[in-house]
């Protein structure tokens, strides 16, 4: 009598079979391991249940759990990735927002002559650039990560999700790096370094999850429709200009209207640039904790639109590129 295969060789099998299945099958199904019940004494063979993934079901969490070294590879893979070749190879972490930084200080701290409520302008600029590069080149990366990774995508199965999250997480190493060395300038130029630099991570989170929610809607969308990554050029491009990077807020408040003032303030990269600002150099724009709180609300929200769409795409993310 040939022997009965045991519950949990049957379901390495078809865990197996699932994930070198062809990948446009992929998506539409999830194993249910709490239906896999255990053999029982008679050998009965186990049932298992095979549930279609709801076309609009974001993420499965046990899934992306399970895959988490997947994360740490395409992390890692990334941040070697842009240093492979390269001349000066880490210090371009540090040389994108310094040459920025000099830009805005001779166009519009010498020549301009535009206010920085008495802090230096180029640390005041260089403070406000480095979460700014982060939201950015996170949303860029992640957005054109799908095609990037196609020769990956269309041959191994892992949840897509891992590929835009990667891509954002990983400008952290950047960020890290250049934050070292604001806190140097910082210390040069005389100002402390006080309590409110635990504030930072709190704004650098929210910086992250911005970028996260239009990475995973225009990775999707890029995917689809590869002019897309154009109208998001100029919507970064028009976000610069919306958010006081090179700027004090001073010189918006006394020139718009209350309404407007307030819908400006509405832009979550005001809120962070601003936070970071307080927290590193002690301005006196206190962050206001109820508008604070609305925008994180306003964040949540579209990472949950952005995810729902990327979740949509993924269905047909194979076809597509």
């Amino acid at each position: 009598m040939p022997e009965i295969p045991r519950s949990h060789d049957i379901k390495l099998e078809m865990e197996k079979d699932l994930y070198t299945a062809p990948v446009s099958r992929l998506p539409s199904v999830r194993i249910e391991p709490s239906s896999v019940p255990a053999a029982n004494q008679d050998h009965e063979a186990p049932r298992f249940v095979l549930r279609p993934a709801g076309r609009w079901e974001v993420v499965d969490v046990r899934e992306l759990l399970g895959s988490w070294h997947v994360f740490w590879a395409f992390l890692w893979r990334n941040i070697f990735r842009r240093n492979r070749q390269t001349l000066l190879g880490p210090l371009w972490f540090v040389i994108t927002p310094l040459a920025k930084m000099l830009l805005f200080t001779f166009a519009l701290g010498k020549i301009a002559r535009l206010p920085s409520e008495g802090i230096p302008y180029p640390l005041f600029t260089f403070a406000a650039l480095l979460p700014w590069e982060l939201f950015s080149t996170g949303v860029t990366r992640s957005s054109e990560s799908l095609v990037t990774y196609e020769h990956i995508i269309t041959k191994v199965y892992f949840p897509r999700v891992i590929i835009p999250a990667s891509e954002v997480f990983g400008g952290l190493v950047d960020f890290g790096v250049s934050f070292v060395l604001l806190l140097g300038m910082a210390l040069a130029y005389g100002f402390p370094l006080t309590i409110r630099l635990l504030a930072v991570p709190g704004f650098v989170a929210l910086a992250l999850l911005l970028s996260l929610a239009m990475g995973l809607l225009f990775s999707g969308l890029h995917a689809r429709y590869r002019d897309t990554s154009r109208f998001l050029q100029y919507l970064i491009q028009f976000m610069l200009y919306a958010t006081p990077v090179a700027y004090s807020q001073t010189v918006v408040a006394k020139r718009l209207p209350g309404w407007l003032l307030t819908l400006y303030q509405l832009n979550p990269m005001y809120q962070v640039v601003e936070g970071v600002r307080w927290s590193v150099l002690s301005t006196a724009h206190t962050p206001d904790l109820r508008m604070l709180s609305i925008v994180t609300v306003l964040v949540l929200v579209f990472l949950g639109i952005g995810a729902a769409v990327f979740a949509n795409t993924e269905h047909s993310i194979v076809d597509m590129i």
